[in-house]
């Protein structure tokens, strides 16, 4: 499983884990800093994920869109504005619009899913995810967030 640790929304570092193994301590790349791992009660009975390995918080899932995708989305928008004020109206127009289409679709087929958590951000990938991980929930969070803001009673 694939671990990308973040500060915010900037990467901190990133670290390999074995799920079988549950190692208590990994080496983050780059920075080559040791980070113990939280196992307890963060794996089910079949060896998937239920919570954050590094803070132990909830966990949602999320799609992982291509690089390509912004790309292919403006190209998407342009070629329907020139179609649109009649700019281009020939067949190179009608193939290239095509083109774009097909790309769009094998995008498509190519997005895979991750773990996020809720409360450090860390993204969890290339593992498989148990049908119980929902996408994310904005009243979760805001849950989630008040419950880190409020003072210990």
């Amino acid at each position: 499983m694939l671990v990308e640790l973040y500060d915010g929304k900037q990467k901190k570092g990133t670290f390999e884990v074995d799920v079988e193994e549950q190692p208590t301590t990994v080496i983050v790349d780059p920075s080559e800093s040791e980070l113990f791992l939280n196992w307890d009660s963060t794996i089910d009975d079949s060896k998937r994920i239920r919570g954050c390995i590094v803070c132990g918080g909830d966990l949602y899932k999320e799609q992982m869109f291509p690089q390509v995708t912004g790309i292919v989305i403006v190209l998407a928008f342009a070629g329907a504005v020139a179609g649109i004020l009649g700019l281009v109206t020939t067949w190179v127009m009608l193939i290239a619009m095509s083109v774009v289409l097909i790309l769009d679709i094998l995008i498509l087929f190519v997005v895979k899913t991750r773990l996020s958590c809720y409360c450090c951000n860390t993204r969890l990938s290339q593992t498989t995810i148990a049908q119980y991980h929902k996408h994310w929930d904005p009243d979760k969070a805001a849950q989630l967030k008040r419950q880190l803001e409020e003072p210990n009673a």
